[in-house]
């Protein structure tokens, strides 16, 4: 990493011309050096005055001036004016151009132009409207060393709010079409381990053009890093085939998996395995079981025991439900305008809607003293639907 970010650095000094300039300081160096040497006066050798002389040109060239050895000729001085000049001009010329290549780096950065560096990372593929919620349930499941590069067309106003609500992790954009092999390749494809490819739907277009762009990226992406796990999901059930033949190890379709889920099943295809035989009932089913009454009052650790041993079931949550809501509900006790004001409104409007509700209230992995009451019903994973 550190090699290639100094390989890369290098190629910036290298278009900015900026060796070019440290050359010709060198030759300036050098020939004035060997100037002094012969105009001024000095004791023993050549090769002792060319030192000498040198190491006054160094420290005429930058400025620092240590007095050490000064020209006491008239020729020696005018050399040594000219060095001055040259070095003040120079050196500051260099410097400018140094600090414009990390400026410069830095907003190219900012702006989603700047190639990837990272490795062993995860590409984003799209930035559909539930992205942020994606993203936020993703960096709670991974570990802070995995970068994420999100390659996308949003603006980098948007992308400069994620980098900033999530300063601790390393969260990279990239902003461009992310079909195209030249922005893929930007991304650092082929040292990345994952690419999530998301059903990103621009105006004006139609869940086909959008699976036909996802289609197109998979095949991209598997012909650039042939060994890379592709995650991709799709607006319309039909084009899973063609999607699997493109590569893709696990296929989605939109609306099946809220954010959660979906960051799990990226953190881990054991998970996306376990979630779609569940959704398609490939196996074990997700079953709904009201809890007869010979287990009211009793703890829910019995209901687990009895599932698992009676009906081979997992049982993973209990939900309640209340009674439905009824116009009578909403009234007060004692008769008041407000009330008449009520029921002349439910007649006009016929806001029947409201009423015949149920409410709900669920727990996932309930404790296992948890006592069982009327009107709870049990959710299980079993093979079949069990008969409680």
């Amino acid at each position: 990493m550190i090699k290639k970010s100094v390989a890369s650095f290098i190629r910036t000094l290298q278009r900015e011309r900026v060796f070019g300039l440290v050359l010709a300081l060198t030759a300036i160096l050098l020939l004035a050096s060997i100037g002094f040497s012969l105009v001024e006066p000095a004791d023993g050798s050549w090769w002792t005055r060319f030192g000498r002389s040198l190491w006054w040109g160094l420290v005429t060239l930058t400025t620092v001036g240590y007095g050490d050895v000064v020209p006491v000729t008239f020729l020696g001085r005018l050399v040594g004016v000219a060095l001055m000049v040259i070095g003040f001009l120079s050196l500051s010329l260099v410097t400018a151009t140094v600090a414009s290549v990390f400026i410069e780096r830095k907003f190219r950065q900012e702006k989603g132009l700047e190639a990837v560096k990272s490795t062993q990372h995860i590409l984003i593929l799209g930035w559909p409207e539930d992205a942020e919620a994606l993203l936020d349930q993703l960096l709670k499941r991974l570990p802070p060393t995995i970068a994420l590069v999100l390659v996308n067309k949003a603006t980098p106003e948007q992308m400069d709010a994620i980098k900033e609500k999530y300063p601790q992790n390393a969260v990279f954009y990239l902003r461009g079409d992310y079909s195209r092999e030249e922005i893929l390749l930007k991304a650092n494809i082929r040292e990345a381990i994952k690419a999530i490819i998301l059903a990103d739907r621009q105006p004006g277009e139609t869940a086909a053009q959008v699976d036909q762009r996802t289609l197109f990226t998979a095949l991209t992406v598997k012909a650039l890093h042939a060994k890379i796990r592709i995650m991709a999901e799709l607006l319309r059930p039909e084009n899973r085939s063609y999607l699997e033949r493109a590569g893709a190890e696990d296929v989605l379709i939109r609306g099946q998996y809220d954010s959660s889920l979906l960051a799990g099943a990226i953190a881990s295809p054991a998970l996306f395995r376990i979630y779609t035989s569940l959704l398609t009932g490939d196996g074990q089913g997700l079953w709904d079981v009201e809890i007869p009454s010979r287990f009211h009052g009793r703890p829910l650790g019995d209901l687990f025991a009895h599932i698992l041993e009676s009906h081979q079931g997992i049982l993973i949550g209990i939900y309640t439900e209340g009674k439905t809501m009824s116009l009578q509900d909403l009234l007060s006790d004692e008769p008041s305008p407000i009330d008449d004001f009520i029921r002349r409104k439910f007649a006009e409007t016929k806001m029947t809607h409201l009423l015949g509700r149920t409410k709900v209230e669920c727990q996932i992995n309930p404790p296992a003293t948890l006592t069982l009451g009327p009107q709870q019903y049990a959710v299980v994973i079993a093979p079949q639907r069990p008969s409680l």
